[in-house]
């Protein structure tokens, strides 16, 4: 769920645009083939994927959406309440706009958002990659308090921060969490306001995924093939989290990148890329090789309302 804290290349492509339940989100829209949906994670934007998409986009076709309040979709009201299907609803609307099923990929937030997004499509999620999907719920509903009172701890020193409208020390509690003191005060004076413009969403994306009503039990009906990827070097209920979705996933496997934090899409690009991509490839030629008659309802998406 972290705040993007380091700089990163800027898409000069336009960005296409949909109306979901009444808020304009911007997506970026490259390659042919199927389909991949990524979801960003907090105080970012579809820029993040960049050496992803890089990656992908010679035989895929890419979606990446800026979610609620980031890049180039509707700004986050002050102060607003997030509900839990916001942007959710973001990467199911996509999803009935491609028209049959697709890959998904998520980073903290985002890989929230994702793994919400596989529950909700079934077997029209292909294949599905989480990076350390911040399911902070999770942690409660396991049993794993030491970790589940860490995060709510700054949690709630951030909120409070933001009931006050002070927003700079909001984002300092969250960032010196999850990129370190150091690299919060080294940050130059634009990338802190870029930090300052977003914490508000963040802080509504907390509560929201806090209070998901989500069970181990709705988890675990979750067939879609997953990838976990786990930095080595993240904080401890970030890896209890993806820990506890190795276990609950019926069709999930880890891999842990060395050396990594919580940040690997940014701070190793390559390692990311190479993994999310093979899995996505296994997942095809896995596909390649089924009997069309066990797949042939998921190319039907259900009815959503999409403007």
């Amino acid at each position: 769920m972290s705040i993007i804290p380091f700089k990163i290349e800027r898409s000069p492509s336009r960005l296409e645009t949909l109306i979901v339940d009444g808020r304009l989100i911007a997506y970026q829209d490259v390659g042919t083939g199927p389909t991949i949906i990524l979801a960003h994670c907090s105080g970012a934007s579809h820029d993040v994927w960049a050496p992803l998409i890089d990656a992908l986009s010679g035989r895929y076709r890419v979606l990446a959406p800026d979610l609620l309040g980031y890049g180039q979709s509707e700004p986050w009201p002050i102060n607003a309440r997030l509900h839990p299907w916001s942007d959710l609803s973001a990467i199911l609307a996509l999803a009935d706009r491609v028209g049959e099923p697709v890959h998904l990929v998520g980073h903290s937030y985002g890989g929230t958002v994702a793994l919400e997004a596989a529950r909700s499509l079934g077997p029209r999620a292909k294949s599905l990659t989480l990076i350390e999907p911040v399911a902070f719920h999770l942690l409660r509903l396991t049993g794993r308090m030491r970790e589940w009172q860490e995060l709510t701890d700054v949690a709630r020193q951030m909120m409070e921060a933001l009931r006050l409208r002070q927003d700079r020390g909001a984002a300092g509690v969250y960032m010196k969490y999850w990129v370190g003191r150091l690299r919060w005060w080294s940050m130059s004076r634009k990338a802190r306001r870029r930090v300052l413009l977003t914490v508000g969403k963040v802080g509504a994306e907390f509560e929201a995924v806090s209070g998901l009503a989500t069970t181990e039990g709705d988890y675990r009906s979750i067939n879609t093939p997953t990838r976990l990827i786990a930095g080595e070097r993240t904080p401890k209920p970030a890896r209890a989290i993806v820990d506890e979705l190795l276990n609950i996933l019926p069709d999930s496997h880890l891999n842990v990148l060395p050396r990594a934090g919580h940040m690997s899409p940014i701070t190793h690009p390559d390692a990311v890329s190479d993994l999310v991509a093979q899995h996505i490839d296994i997942a095809e030629a896995r596909r390649a090789h089924m009997n069309p008659t066990t797949w042939q309802a998921a190319d039907r998406p259900k009815r959503r309302s999409i403007a």
